[in-house]
């Protein structure tokens, strides 16, 4: 009877030992999990922080690249309008030139004209 006992007794306590080892793991293992949930929480939020300071840097070098473009567009259109304007001034210049230079030829001629009217005068019994 005394080994009943004390294998009874040695069933109880083992009973209990493991109970209470598993009420340890049960209270651990709600821990770990609080604490995988806590890790997790703390890494979205940083990556949420990473990936907005990500996209604020994208959109700031779009904007900087857009200026640079801008500043270049605006660069070509003004060399545009001083090509434009050049080129202008060449045309003008080269028609005031040809224009001058026929004047000068028809001036030219009308004092050849009247120099040979000179030299060859008519009488004017011979007149038309």
């Amino acid at each position: 009877m005394l080994k009943r006992h004390l294998l009874l007794a040695s069933l109880l306590a083992g009973t209990f030992a493991v109970t209470a080892c598993s009420q340890q793991t049960e209270e651990n293992t709600e821990a770990a999990v609080e604490s995988a949930g806590d890790d997790i929480e703390a890494n979205t939020e940083a990556a949420t922080t990473e990936a907005e300071m990500a996209a604020q840097e994208a959109g700031n070098d779009i904007a900087d690249g857009a200026d640079t473009a801008g500043a270049a567009a605006s660069n070509a259109l003004e060399n545009t309008g001083d090509a434009i304007a050049q080129g202008t001034n060449e045309v003008v210049e080269g028609t005031a030139s040809a224009v001058a230079d026929g004047a000068n030829a028809v001036a030219d001629g009308a004092s050849d004209v009247a120099a040979d009217a000179e030299a060859n005068q008519v009488s004017e019994d011979q007149q038309y």
